[in-house]
């Protein structure tokens, strides 16, 4: 049997983000995880830097290139049909001087350390995951999966699959399951979600087009816009990741091959592009009952499925 203070399931940006955090305070903290690595996924399109403000992860700027103005919002019928004439509601960037001034002003916690800028978890993730390795408290196990727990008055006592299959236990003085709106560990106490589920089915597209950025009209605003929604009954709307060459597209279509197609419809101009992966999603509305079961809690996306603020500032 393993033993260890905090054991962790779960390494998506709010588990690894817990890892460094505790590491850094000296507590042994043993993180789980069934994939074998980070996942190549845009599930997040913004966030400020604070949490990180302590750790390598603070110095993203540079690891993508997003461009320094952007607008946000744009409705159309197609990305290139965008008037030169269309205004864009601007949207904050680390860079807007107004929105540093505010941050600075504000020390009563009600406006983040600075304003919140562009980064996907694709990029977010690998940052967490080298900070991680680097504190010696923290032991990352990829390719482990959590089966099950037990608790008593003093601690934890977890089953996990190793990468040969073999079954080993874990006991802790604490469990954190960050693992996901499916949550193993969330199912297995029995914790409930409430609210409004499957209102409406997505299929999201990620893509990779050298020339996409060029072509887009900019308006008569600040700068490209970051999302654009499109006007048609798929409802349809496009992403711009924290880099240029990456975009997403989310579409109510019933096939990978229809995603491919509505790239295409919603550009509507001839680019050089590939689809480099495609999943199904749906809007919820759900909270769980609880976050909370004794010795053993839940964090991120294990307790709360909400439709993603396409703002970009949630």
């Amino acid at each position: 049997m393993i033993e260890t203070q905090v054991l962790i399931v779960g390494a998506g940006p709010v588990g690894l983000s817990l890892a460094v955090d505790l590491g850094q305070r000296g507590i042994r903290t043993i993180l789980v995880e069934r994939k074998n690595a980070p996942a190549f996924l845009p599930k997040m399109s913004g966030s400020t830097r604070a949490p990180w403000k302590s750790t390598g992860a603070w110095d993203w700027q540079g690891r993508s290139a997003p461009p320094a103005s952007r607008a946000t919002s744009p409705w159309t019928s197609t990305l290139c049909s965008i008037s030169p004439s269309h205004r864009y509601c601007a949207s904050p960037t680390r860079r807007s001087p107004k929105r540093r001034r505010r941050s600075a002003a504000t020390t009563d916690g009600s406006v983040p350390l600075e304003p919140y800028q562009l980064i996907s978890q694709y990029t977010l993730e690998p940052l967490l995951k080298a900070e991680a390795e680097m504190l010696p408290p923290v032991s990352l196990r990829w390719s482990t999966e959590y089966l099950s727990h037990t608790q008593d008055d003093d601690g934890v006592t977890t089953t996990v699959r190793t990468p040969t299959g073999a079954s080993e236990t874990i006991r802790s003085a604490y469990l954190v399951g960050c693992d996901g709106g499916a949550s193993a560990v969330r199912q297995t106490l029995a914790i409930r979600l409430f609210g409004e589920a499957n209102l409406r089915g997505f299929r999201q597209g990620l893509y990779y087009s050298e020339d996409l950025f060029d072509k887009i009209p900019i308006g008569n605003g600040p700068g490209h816009g970051r999302h654009y929604h499109v006007a048609d009954e798929e409802g349809t709307f496009l992403i711009m990741q924290d880099s240029t060459k990456y975009w997403t597209v989310h579409a109510s279509v019933d096939s990978d091959a229809a995603m491919e197609r509505q790239f295409e419809k919603t550009i509507g101009v001839p680019v050089n592009y590939k689809m480099l992966s495609c999943n199904p999603w749906r809007q919820n509305l759900l909270l769980a009952e609880r976050y909370q079961d004794r010795r053993v809690f839940l964090a991120g996306d294990a307790v709360h499925l909400v439709i993603p603020d396409r703002r970009g500032l949630a």
